[in-house]
């Protein structure tokens, strides 16, 4: 530096500022944060130049910081509202030129937690209104506690009635009950004195009421008491307590099994397994019997070849049988699983099947007399071939394609049909016949 350089002075000496695009409020926001770092950068370099902030750029010599940042502020302007800012807007912040770097890597991380800041509460507001929709529209379709009292009890009615329905505890349960009680009623009629009314009663009972429908007193009052023989009173009461313990037992079942849904939905799953067993037992059982009526068309065993030829003819016999039996396994899927119109396309398969049976039957009885037919033409060809040989060996000259008959024709075995006597007629003899 020149000798003659005046010296550095402790007065702020002049001032240039530099606009970074940030508003007053975040440069004072920042600078506030930023106090006590310069302060204590002031400290340590003892005379350096003071960094700049963030909304404008000082040149300035000595003096302490907080002095020199004073001027630019002391113009007080109306507050303004607070900008509302966008994603790129916070990109394009930007820290005046310095070359502190730290403060730079700072005030990226700063900015870049903005925007997860905003990104987040952006996901977390449109997941709220999500919710507030989804709130709505289940308050709009909330029942009342009436409307759930009644479809409860509908659908407690629902279990009862499908289970109660059910073949398998028809069978178990309903069948046993009825076939008491038409047992009862019969042992009843044989034990009351006047047979024709008391049959003309039971047949009554047992086409209006069902066992249900007839308690015990009713049995007591109305039945046992109208019997005269103590012996015959006791066999019917006996009776009578047996088909009312059925009645509690199937009762009993009923309220297990379709008290509440998680008990109705595990007798539900135990029927489609037990059904599903079932079935698998039924259709083993009858592949087996029809396995009988077609063993020409089953799987052989190559091994079992003696010649190539024999190997050959039965790796073509199991390609065949790949492929019907893959034909077999597609119908039974679709019978599983699309039920009653698979059963239509079943029947109607099968229903083709026997026409085109009786088609094939008819072209084979025709092979057969075609077959036969052209057995007697050999028979005739035979015997023809027979006669020429007989005239060759008599006249010594075989009668020749060149043989000539009366029109100057040699012998024909078709124009004639092949009748030999025809034939025989036309031929030339030699003997002016």
């Amino acid at each position: 530096m020149p000798d003659d350089d005046p010296p550095l002075s402790s007065t702020v000496t002049e001032t240039v500022t530099t606009d970074t695009g940030v508003d007053k409020e975040t440069a004072a926001s920042l600078n506030a944060q930023f106090e006590d770092f310069w302060k204590d950068e002031d400290a340590k370099t003892d005379g350096a130049p003071e960094a700049p902030g963030a909304a404008q750029e000082t040149r300035e010599s000595k003096a302490p910081r907080h002095e020199a940042k004073e001027a630019p502020l002391e113009t007080k302007e109306p507050k303004a509202e607070a900008k509302e800012y966008t994603d790129d807007d916070i990109d394009k912040l930007a820290l005046s030129n310095t070359d502190r770097s730290g403060v730079i890597e700072d005030f990226k991380q700063i900015k870049q937690l903005w925007l997860a800041d905003r990104a987040k509460a952006k996901t977390e507001a449109e997941r709220a209104s999500k919710l507030e929709q989804e709130l709505a529209e289940t308050r709009k379709n909330a029942w009342t506690p009436e409307q759930k009292a009644d479809y409860e009890h509908a659908a407690a009615v629902r279990r009862k009635f499908d289970f109660a329905s059910d073949p398998e505890f028809k069978a178990r349960f309903h069948t046993p009950i009825t076939n008491t009680f038409q047992s009862l009623l019969a042992e009843t009629v044989e034990a009351l004195p006047d047979r024709g009314a008391a049959q003309a009663w039971a047949r009554y009972i047992a086409e209006n009421y069902t066992p249900d429908a007839l308690d015990k007193n009713w049995w007591n009052h109305s039945v046992i008491d109208k019997i005269p023989d103590e012996t015959d009173r006791a066999a019917v009461r006996q009776g009578v307590a047996n088909l009312l313990r059925m009645q509690k037992e199937r009762d009993a079942e009923i309220q297990r099994r379709s008290n509440d849904k998680s008990s109705y939905d595990n007798w539900m799953k135990e029927r489609d397994e037990s059904r599903a067993q079932y079935t698998q037992k039924e259709v083993m059982a009858e592949i087996g019997i029809q396995e009988q009526k077609l063993k020409e068309i089953l799987r052989k065993d190559p091994a079992e070849a003696k010649t190539k030829e024999e190997r050959e003819a039965i790796e073509k016999h199991n390609e065949r049988f790949e492929k019907l039996n893959g034909h077999f396994q597609e119908t039974m899927k679709d019978l599983s699983f699309n039920g009653p119109r698979a059963m239509v396309r079943a029947a109607v398969e099968a229903t083709r099947a026997l026409y085109m049976e009786g088609e094939y039957k008819k072209m084979e009885d025709e092979l057969k007399a075609t077959k036969t037919e052209r057995d007697q033409l050999r028979t005739e060809l035979d015997k023809i071939g027979g006669a020429r040989r007989r005239i060759s060996h008599t006249t010594g000259t075989p009668p020749s394609s060149s043989s000539k008959d009366k029109n100057g024709q040699g012998l024909s075995l078709s124009k004639d049909g092949l009748d030999i006597h025809k034939s025989f007629e036309r031929f030339d003899w030699g003997d002016g016949s």
